[in-house]
């Protein structure tokens, strides 16, 4: 048995001839089932400290250790491109574009092959590349942005938007600070302001955790820790920027102006905040109908956000069948092959 962990859904089964490939993040594994996690963040961790043996990402391996997770202890790092044997399936590694270490996973099975992929996207960034695309009979796609509502501006105007409030700001005598996903988001807001100013950057000590296994894995960034010298120093002349996690506690300064980056900023307004900037790490609608175009499967299962929305889409508009997976609360699909 092959279990995914990394995605928030419930009760699948998709059989595969004699072997079963389940997605189930809460309940934890027999002995002798395969793990295989997505990437580091938080709510795709359901499998850490289960008793089968468990894969991930060398990128996601050094994010998880030097956050210091549990759980760690059964689990075999992996390169993109490496092929697992489990009974008559065949397990292959490949970039999802969503973070460092972020993984698809294709499953290969004697009469199927089975396209898993986690938080996905499909354009380049600064910290990572945009994901590959293998054809499959059955996509298990997230569609966290599956609404045609949300289509991201191209990632140099974002860029653009993000340092011109940072400059401004500290003309201000303003300190901005960055309240962003320490693991990903908080790596590609200091690698805009590395590449396109020379403002310092100061790191809350969750993000600068992080962004050490970014440094490990040959992504560059400078940035300086708040708990040092340097950084306490920096943060008292507000002529940096502090970045920090989203649940991170607001420096202990006066006159700050604070930014989020997120893609929901396209169309609401982000309350709490100065500035919301629609910096994703997630693909956009036209990035999901692209890559299901690339992928041509005879299936496709929605997972997160407006799945239903877009397997109406797949069906109505690409004549794909299509359906969302169950969440939490519902019952369990039947089996398919």
């Amino acid at each position: 048995m092959i279990e995914v962990r990394g995605c928030c859904f419930h009760g699948e089964t998709v059989k595969t001839v004699n072997n079963i490939v389940r997605f189930d993040p809460f309940k934890k594994s027999n002995a002798d089932a395969h793990i295989f996690i997505s990437h580091a963040h938080t709510d795709h961790l359901g499998g850490l400290g289960s008793k089968g043996r468990g894969y991930f990402t060398t990128g996601t391996m050094d994010i998880l250790s030097l956050r210091g997770e549990r759980g760690l202890r059964n689990f075999i790092p992996l390169k993109y491109g490496d092929r697992v044997k489990v009974g008559s399936l065949e397990v292959t590694v490949r970039n999802a574009g969503h973070m460092l270490g972020s993984a698809q996973y294709v499953i290969r099975g004697p009469e199927s092959t089975i396209v898993y992929t986690g938080d996905i996207n499909c354009r380049d960034m600064l910290t990572t590349n945009a994901a590959e695309t293998m054809s499959c009979d059955i996509l298990i796609l997230e569609t966290t942005y599956g609404s045609p509502y949300y289509v991201f501006p191209s990632l140099m105007e974002t860029c653009t938007r993000i340092v011109d409030w940072t400059v401004e700001e500290i003309l201000r005598k303003k300190l901005p600070v960055f309240k962003v996903y320490s693991s990903g988001k908080a790596q590609e807001v200091i690698k805009i302001l590395n590449s396109f100013t020379n403002v310092p950057v100061v790191t809350h000590p969750t993000v600068t955790r992080v962004s050490e296994a970014y440094l490990k894995n040959g992504v560059e960034l400078k940035y300086v820790d708040s708990t040092t010298d340097e950084g306490k120093e920096l943060l008292r002349s507000r002529e940096c920027a502090f970045i920090t996690s989203v649940h991170g506690k607001k420096p202990d300064l006066e006159n700050c102006s604070f930014a989020v980056a997120t893609g929901w900023s396209v169309r609401f307004r982000i309350n709490g905040v100065d500035a919301a900037f629609p910096l994703s790490s997630h693909a956009d609608f036209t990035q999901l109908v692209d890559y299901v175009e690339d992928v041509k499967p005879k299936e496709v299962l929605t997972v997160h956000g407006f799945k239903e929305n877009f397997a109406r889409h797949l069906s109505k508009k690409l004549g794909v069948r299509a359906r969302p997976l169950a969440t939490v609360s519902q019952k369990p699909l039947r089996e398919f092959l």
